[in-house]
């Protein structure tokens, strides 16, 4: 079975607005966000973009994009006019791109796991002004390194990545999860020793972490973000983003995005109820009175999703064109 296209997925849609949400807390951190310039590679219908522009209008973007068919579809696909175009990949133009102090925020959202995409994050982080966000998205699914596979080829392929990712692995001779999660954390932790090298101790500033997700949308994948702030006044990154639910300020395990599939008319019918305190997949089950996965317990845990991420979860709805 294939995976929905690339706008259609809800897990990544929660993850976008997460962002979004990230990015509008910048504020709290005294900066204007007409100050700001977005970096992304939205792909060919820029939903990233055309949801800044809803929630934050003032912030300026520059699209990145290798493909040029792709490039194409994006001039299409246009949300607004504020948007610059730009075909070459992201590799490039980090190589080429100079802050000159102005504050910037770039994901550098990418459907792999490869070294070169931890060397163009510490690169960047090289590079960009005090106040500036960045957000990493990889591909971190642990099938990929033969858990299916003869004990041979498996072997071959966990030794193969510690040769790849030798320069940022946390222990030289640890052995890769299978679990989703702890997989997931062993990508952060590679991340952390990234951020660390490229912003070493000695430096002013630093990466702090905003948050942190991994979810399932055909496959896992793996997204951080951080802010580049003066390393002696993290109080101050602490104070903005510590009252958002789904914070994540001290390289804490990512937290799990796990939408469940719900109709518009459950979806009503469970929001009279949001937001609210306590067991809230208990008391939105309770409300349903009927399972919506294999069990109670499944249930119980799936609608506490919907409750943690329902101001995120899009609406899919068929249209005539």
């Amino acid at each position: 079975m294939s995976s929905p296209p690339y706008h259609l997925r809800k897990n990544k849609a929660a993850d976008r607005f997460a962002f979004i949400e990230a990015i509008r807390r910048l504020s709290k951190l005294g900066g204007d966000l007409d100050k700001y310039t977005y970096y992304g590679m939205g792909g060919p219908y820029l939903e990233d973009m055309r949801l800044i522009y809803e929630f934050c209008p003032e912030v300026q973007m520059v699209s990145i994009e290798e493909d040029p068919d792709v490039y194409l579809r994006q001039s299409f696909h246009l949300p607004c006019g504020i948007i610059q175009l730009k075909n070459c990949d992201m590799r490039s133009f980090i190589a080429e791109y100079e802050s000159l102090d102005n504050k910037s925020i770039f994901w550098l959202d990418y459907t792999g796991l490869d070294y070169t995409h931890f060397e163009d994050f510490m690169t960047l982080l090289g590079k960009v002004a005090q106040g500036s966000m960045v957000k990493i998205t990889l591909r971190a699914n642990s099938r990929d390194y033969g858990w299916d596979k003869p004990e041979e080829e498996r072997t071959r392929l966990i030794e193969e990545f510690h040769r790849k990712f030798s320069e940022v692995m946390p222990n030289p001779n640890i052995d890769l999860p299978r679990e989703n999660l702890k997989f997931t954390s062993l990508i952060q932790e590679m991340l952390q020793i990234a951020a660390q090298e490229a912003l070493p101790a000695v430096a002013d500033l630093a990466f702090h972490p905003v948050s942190s997700f991994y979810y399932n949308d055909g496959t896992w994948m793996y997204t951080l973000t951080g802010v580049i702030w003066p390393r002696k006044n993290r109080r101050k990154v602490v104070k903005a983003f510590k009252s958002w639910e789904f914070a994540n300020l001290t390289w804490e395990n990512p937290k799990l995005i796990k939408i469940p599939d719900l109709s518009t008319k459950e979806r009503l019918h469970l929001q009279r109820l949001l937001p609210c305190n306590g067991q809230r997949g208990k008391i939105l089950s309770a409300e349903l009175g009927y399972l919506i996965d294999e069990n109670a317990k499944k249930t119980e845990e799936s609608l506490e999703q919907y409750a943690a991420f329902h101001r995120y979860s899009p609406y899919f709805l068929r249209g005539t064109p």
